[in-house]
């Protein structure tokens, strides 16, 4: 039988908690430790409904009409007003977790081109509000205007609804590879560009998103404890991103050529994350 992605439907309930945990997901506690007794494996089941409760909080939260008001709205004055910037947020966290869905949760760890496409331009969109550049404002709001017209997202909807589960080996192993890239990066004390960097931070992007999801469906003070450790370092490189893309903007530097050193802020908390991923792989 084909996968169906609104049956069950979940609960409202259910739906608000996942939506508020994706809207803490890169808040930053500096005292938060990686909580030995979380349990992050999980079965067939709970990978299909990790899935699931994803796609319908995209489905049914996406308030698109709405949306699409906001965005001209952003076009034609060629910036963003405080609470237009909140709400854009909150759509561009469903959107982004989608995608960490389809990433995690597929066995092909891939996504549908038009999630893609839609999600990078959010983020292209926010980087021009945020750093005043009133013309890109203007293309980027309108393209995604065009982007979410009703017939395309319904598209949209049923591509992410082709879903492939992944089973619980193939998934660890996605989760171990993940890993791996980090580890590499580490190991050898490599510099990295912007966008190595960026890279790195989808990574733990991608991890916060699956336990966010996982707490929604098995909630327990462990999983919510992973949370948070997860989310400060989401927090701490998305802060650090955020200053690599407006010096790239004012010219103090190259996204993409520029290297350097990982902070010890986040090196030694990436380090803290190996460690116990590697400690509960031994036991």
């Amino acid at each position: 039988m084909p996968f169906q992605p609104d049956i069950p439907y979940a609960s409202e309930n259910l739906i608000t908690t996942l939506f508020n945990n994706i809207m803490v997901d890169d808040d930053i506690d500096l005292n938060a430790t990686y909580p030995y007794q979380a349990n992050t494996a999980c079965n067939q089941e709970e990978l299909e409904e990790c899935y699931r409760i994803t796609w319908q909080l995209l489905a049914r939260r996406s308030r698109l009409q709405e949306f699409r008001r906001i965005l001209m709205k952003i076009a034609l004055r060629r910036k963003a007003l405080f609470k237009e910037q909140e709400f854009y947020k909150e759509i561009r966290a469903q959107f982004k977790h989608m995608r960490f869905g389809c990433s995690n949760f597929d066995r092909r760890h891939i996504y549908p081109w038009q999630l893609h496409f839609i999600t990078c331009q959010m983020g292209f969109l926010q980087d021009a509000f945020r750093n005043g550049q009133r013309f890109k404002t203007f293309r980027k709001a309108l393209l995604l205007w065009g982007a979410l017209h009703p017939l395309l997202f319904r598209q949209t909807l049923k591509r992410l609804a082709a879903f492939k589960p992944a089973t619980p080996e193939n998934f660890k192993n996605f989760q171990k590879n993940e890993l791996k890239k980090i580890i590499d990066v580490l190991n050898f004390d490599q510099k990295v560009t912007g966008h190595q960097f960026h890279s790195l931070r989808k990574i733990i992007s991608r991890r916060t998103a699956y336990v966010d999801t996982l707490r929604v469906i098995r909630p327990n003070k462990e999983l919510d404890a992973l949370s948070i450790f997860l989310a400060t370092i989401n927090g701490l490189m998305g802060d650090m991103h955020d200053e690599l893309i407006l010096r790239h903007i004012t010219g103090d530097s190259n996204y993409n050529k520029e290297q350097f050193p990982l902070p010890d802020i986040i090196n030694v908390r990436l380090k803290a994350l190996i460690e116990a991923e590697q400690l509960s792989e031994n036991l």
